[in-house]
C-alpha cells in the first residue's frame, strides 16, 4: 500500500447524514391505546400497541399516496386535498420502507381533549 492510501484510510471518519423530514407522526397514549396522527395528510390510526399503531399509520400513508396518485386529476383539484400533492410526490419517490421512514419524523406527546 502506498503511504497516501494509508493516510487517507486513517483520516476517514464515519458520517451519518439526516435528510429533511417531510411528514410528521404525532403519537399519544389514550388510556390503554395509542393514537398516531399525520397532520400533513390528515390521517389517524389507533391501536393497542405502539408498534402496531406506527405500522398502521405508515401503511395508511402508503395507501393514501397510492389512492391519491391513481386519482390525481380529482384529488389535486380538491380544496381539502390539493395541498397534499408535494407530500404524495415525495412518498411516491420512495423505493422502499427505509426511504419512506426517512421522510417521517415521529414525535411523542400527550392527548388533550
Amino acid at each position: 500500500m502506498k503511504l497516501n492510501n494509508i493516510l487517507l484510510e486513517k483520516e476517514r471518519v464515519p458520517l451519518i447524514t439526516v435528510s429533511e423530514k417531510k411528514l410528521t407522526i404525532l403519537i399519544a397514549k389514550d388510556g390503554k391505546r395509542y393514537c398516531a396522527f399525520c397532520p400533513e395528510l390528515d390521517l389517524v390510526a389507533e391501536l393497542d400497541t405502539l408498534s402496531e399503531t406506527v405500522q398502521d399509520i405508515i401503511e395508511a400513508i402508503r395507501d393514501y399516496a397510492r389512492e391519491y396518485s391513481e386519482n390525481i386529476s380529482l384529488y389535486s383539484k380538491s380544496p381539502n386535498r390539493a395541498h397534499h400533492l408535494p407530500y404524495i410526490r415525495d412518498i411516491d419517490s420512495c423505493k422502499n420502507d427505509w426511504e419512506l421512514m426517512n421522510l417521517i419524523e415521529v414525535r411523542y406527546g400527550r392527548l388533550q381533549l
